[in-house]
């Protein structure tokens, strides 16, 4: 007779954790798209100092030489995409509801700005070494020069989607995360005792005298 009340007891303080088990078993895990985020990021922001485009030029200032164009020079707004999707995963993995699906669309956006600057120096890789001749001979507009992209490009229009697919990720899956403010809040039981101590009424000075004790 006595051990039913125990059992019942065990099976619905398992129900609530079972549930949240489940409820935090929707959706992307946060620990593996914060790491492929991460690692994406890290390719952007190194690429930025690599070639992305080899040519050559034929001009009387410059003769006939060979032009590289790194990623900086030639799509230097991935470098700040980059950062700007770090920075949105940080805010989808630590603010509130509201604040989480507001990253996890500033982290899709990121990714199709990568996308959008890294195309068009895959299909027009020519243009590109045309531009960084005039402008190493202190001249606007473009030279004409050949060139052609190299394999960073692929990689960071590969970054690019990547980066699109872990923010639409988070949009589904965000809702399921918890924050990071849960962890600091004090226990409900010392909110309790504060109360019960405020809704206590200290002694004055004159009820302790009044009863012959002295109050300093």
């Amino acid at each position: 007779m006595t051990e039913e009340p125990q059992v019942q007891h065990d099976e619905s303080a398992r129900e609530p954790q079972q549930s949240r088990e489940q409820r935090e078993s929707r959706g992307v895990p946060k620990g593996m798209l914060v790491a492929v985020t991460a690692v994406t990021v890290i390719v952007l922001l190194a690429s930025g100092g690599r070639t992305w485009v080899d040519g050559q030029v034929s001009d009387a200032v410059l003769a006939t030489s060979s032009v590289g164009v790194s990623g900086r020079d030639a799509a230097g707004g991935v470098i700040a995409a980059a950062l700007v999707a770090a920075a949105a995963m940080l805010a989808a993995l630590t603010g509130g509801r509201i604040v989480r699906r507001i990253g996890a669309v500033a982290l899709a956006l990121a990714g199709v700005l990568v996308v959008a600057l890294s195309l068009p120096v895959l299909t027009d890789a020519a243009g590109v070494v045309g531009e960084q001749a005039a402008a190493q001979t202190g001249r606007t507009g473009s030279i004409e020069a050949t060139g052609s992209p190299t394999a960073w490009v692929i990689v960071a229009l590969v970054a690019g989607a990547v980066l699109v697919l872990c923010g639409l990720a988070a949009l589904v899956s965000a809702r399921h995360w918890g924050g990071l403010t849960a962890r600091y809040d004090s226990p409900a039981g010392d909110a309790d005792a504060d109360e019960s101590d405020r809704a206590t009424p200290q002694e004055s000075d004159w009820d302790r005298l009044s009863r012959g004790e002295d109050p300093t």
